[in-house]
């Protein structure tokens, strides 16, 4: 590793101390106030028609359909968006699809005359489900007239035909999770782990369940399930209206992670039950309740308790509720049908994994008792019909990889679906007869595209993005065919990126041959005013895997490398084996390896990008968030490429975190558990390698996170200090989660990493 000069120095901005377990480099201020004076390309500061980090944050995108949906009647598109006079609350609005008019039908300020204050449970289940923004960021239709949607901790219900909302709910407590029945009469939702219905005709409330305490919830996903497997919701309504299928969970058994939450107006202690890897989960119940209330059916899920509860749906005639249950190891998803009148249940369908099983998001169920979900049996997701017999039939060919199916026509036999064909940095919009025949594609343009259907499927919202074009949203009919403008969003003078147009850089993307032969995509943005001849300092923007995709044709994931190249730096992103969207091959390359793979994958990509002839070898940094945070440490400590880098919210010892999640891909961390891996927790813990980072690192994190939580940074500032190194750098925020909330955090946090590479780069 690169020795590296050492100086002290702290300082506090605001309000946040800078500690240092470490120090700079030996460098005149006068050279980090005007780099140009050493030479050097990098802009602390950056003029007009330049990103810099404010203007990053304030809405280059320009205006977006935010939950875009069509009315049941498909005459009207709703969605959410801010106002002039909104104080950047989301309102609801909508599009006339008959006349292209819009207008705005419920302001969020109308009905709440003072800020929203949100309960804890509230504040968790947006976190879970990446939920930003305040006022209306929710709603659903009730039928042709009517739309709910929560606020102020109550439900509201919109007219359309009286233009007026009323509370269908006003209680001191706070709902959550609300959703209208199957018919549109009730509606219900979640207080104080108790499940409640409104009947919307007469106003009446009833509590359907009972038993609730400090640690056993009814109606509540737990928290694992919710961040780790996509289920945000603890309660389903049957078909007809009669009853309901829910979940009750007992927490006790979970570990207390006790933090503590420093915030401007004192100190508070947090209790926070986190099922650390190794450790307990909850506990699980399934039962089966009238609307009304009463005895609860308690369904047969089989004998083992330690499981997940991935999915829950009922048959379309409310005879039969489906179940599945994924294994603590993550290799066997088991689908119970269940009785409901008596809990009894049968196995239908299972699907296991020789590594693990990402389950999927996608069920439909289908008017002869079966239904349809999306599954990597094949090794690329497909769609499978699964019959009333539990038999499994591929609907979708290899030849493309799905991703998400949008919508179901039985009646003309049509499925909709999204995903890719000829490219992973794509996504189009596809159609298939339900018996597999007729694949057509009917997106076009070589970007990302997405769609959200009417319920009939005779037409659609498509909305696309590149990386030079901003989304935007259209109407489309049911064969791909544009009928209506609902978000144009043209770059023209009045777009707010109009001002940075002159100075816009169109990425370069390619591929590089890994280590193994793998083919490995990157994006590479160059700064505008790179000149031939010259050799700039770089950053690596990192995340690593296993899952997300980071190189794709799309325009939100562009706007921070612009802001970076507009500072003067080349940005380099790689996706290494692991990474999601290109099967599951390779994805399994992580399987008991993470911080390995990845590290000799972006070597590869670290050793390809030094030998350009515009990158100065010598001033490459590397940037990473949460899991990239974790890898940003690793690059640094088992590499010699980087001489600084930035390391936000990481993870720092798998033993640290959830169950769900790391088990998933590494085992049990119990040396004795029959599901460990000898080496899969040691060697992935950054801890090993620390005797390699001795490179100027800034560590970044929310002091509020309960997702990677604080201890990890904690642990790692301790072993630093303990070993007496003097380059670890730190920021901390007050109150902030895994994802920051407060633009002016955002901002901070922003201008810290730009200062930080500034300096660390810089000579």
């Amino acid at each position: 590793m690169r020795s590296t000069r050492k100086r002290f120095y702290q300082s506090v901005l605001y309000g946040s101390t800078f500690l240092l377990a470490g120090c700079g480099i030996d460098q005149k201020q006068s050279e980090i106030d005007n780099p140009s004076a050493s030479g050097s390309f990098i802009k602390k500061e950056v003029g007009a028609g330049f990103i810099s980090p404010k203007a990053r944050l304030s809405g280059l995108t320009g205006p977006s359909l935010r939950s875009a949906k069509v009315s049941p009647n498909g005459k009207l598109v709703t969605y959410l968006d801010t106002s002039p006079d909104s104080n950047g609350q989301l309102d609801l609005w909508a599009y006339d699809l008959s006349d292209g008019s819009k207008s705005r039908l419920v302001g969020t300020k109308d009905l709440l005359t003072e800020p929203e204050v949100l309960s804890e449970e509230e504040k968790n289940r947006r976190e879970r489900a990446r939920q930003y923004g305040s006022g209306i960021i929710s709603y659903s239709w009730v039928n042709d007239n009517t739309i709910m949607f929560p606020l102020g901790g109550d439900i509201h219900l919109y007219d359309l035909q009286s233009r007026t909302a009323n509370q269908a709910t006003d209680t001191e407590g706070f709902e959550t999770d609300p959703k209208v029945s199957p018919l549109g009469n009730h509606v219900a939702y979640v207080r104080d782990n108790e499940l409640y219905v409104t009947t919307l005709e007469s106003g009446s409330e009833t509590q359907v369940t009972a038993g609730a305490t400090d640690v056993i919830r009814n109606a509540t996903a737990s928290f694992v399930v919710q961040e780790e497997l996509d289920r945000h919701t603890g309660y389903w309504w049957s078909p007809d209206e009669s009853q309901f299928a829910y979940t009750q969970i007992d927490e006790s058994p979970i570990t207390i992670e006790t933090r503590i939450d420093f915030g401007k107006d004192g100190i508070s202690q947090i209790e926070q039950r986190y099922p650390f890897a190794g450790t307990d989960n909850a506990t699980i119940k399934l039962g089966i309740v009238r609307r009304t209330g009463g005895k609860t059916v308690w369904a047969d899920i089989g004998d083992n308790p330690d499981v997940y509860l991935t999915r829950v749906f009922w048959s379309k005639d409310a005879k039969s509720l489906y179940a599945g249950i994924l294994a603590r190891d993550h290799k066997t998803h088991t689908f119970y049908q269940i009785n409901p009148a008596t809990g009894a249940s049968k196995v239908i369908f299972k699907e296991t994994s020789p590594t693990w099983i990402n389950v999927g998001t996608d069920q439909t169920v289908l008017k002869d008792g079966g239904f349809l979900w999306s599954s990597e049996q094949s090794g690329r997701r497909q769609v499978y019909e699964v019959g009333a017999s539990g038999k499994a039939r591929q609907i979708t060919p290899d030849s493309v990889l799905m991703k998400h199916i949008n919508c179901v026509d039985e009646t003309n036999g049509r499925l909709y679906f999204t995903g890719w064909d000829a490219t992973p940095l794509e996504q189009h919009i596809f159609a298939i007869d339900m018996d597999g025949e007729n694949l057509t594609r009917l997106s076009s343009e070589p970007g990302w595209n997405s769609a959200s259907f009417a319920k009939t499927c005779a037409s659609y919202i498509g909305t696309y993005q590149d990386p030079d074009t901003p989304s935007r949203s259209r109407a489309y009919n049911h064969k791909g065919e544009p009928l209506t403008w609902l978000s144009e969003n043209k770059l023209d003078d009045s777009h707010p990126y109009k001002p940075f147009m002159a100075n816009h850089i169109s990425p370069e993307f390619g591929q590089i041959k890994g280590p193994d032969g793998t083919m490995l995509d990157y994006v590479l943005y160059k700064p505008v005013d790179l000149k031939p001849g010259e050799k700039r300092p770089s950053i690596t923007y990192v995340y690593g895997g296993p899952g997300p995709q980071l190189v794709s044709k799309t325009w939100g994931r562009a706007l921070f490398p612009r802001m970076l190249a507009h500072h003067g730096y080349v940005v380099f992103t790689l996706d290494n084996r692991g990474a999601g969207n290109r099967g599951k091959a390779f994805e399994d390359h992580l399987y008991r390896s993470m911080g390995r793979i990845e590290v000799v994958d972006q070597s590869a990509g670290a050793e390809w990008l030094k030998k350009q002839d515009f990158i100065d070898p010598e001033r490459m940094g590397v940037y990473g968030w949460s899991y990239g945070g974790y890898m940003s440490l690793h690059m640094l400590a088992q590499t010699d490429y980087y001489k600084s880098g930035v390391s936000g919210a990481p993870v720092t010892d798998w033993a640290l975190y959830d169950t769900a999640y790391t088990e998933r891909y590494l085992g049990s961390p119990v040396v004795d558990d029959w599901n460990y891996t000898k080496g899969a927790y040691e060697d992935g813990s950054v801890f090993p390698y620390l005797d390699g980072l001795t490179e100027d690192v800034l560590l970044i994190h929310g002091m509020a996170d309960d997702n990677v939580v604080f201890r990890h940074s904690v642990k790692l500032m301790d072993a630093m200090q303990d070993k007496g190194a003097q380059n670890l750098r730190v920021m901390t925020y007050p109150g902030e989660k895994h994802g920051f909330r407060r633009p002016s955090n955002a901002l901070h946090r922003d201008n810290m990493i730009l200062d930080f590479f500034a300096e660390t780069l810089g000579e």
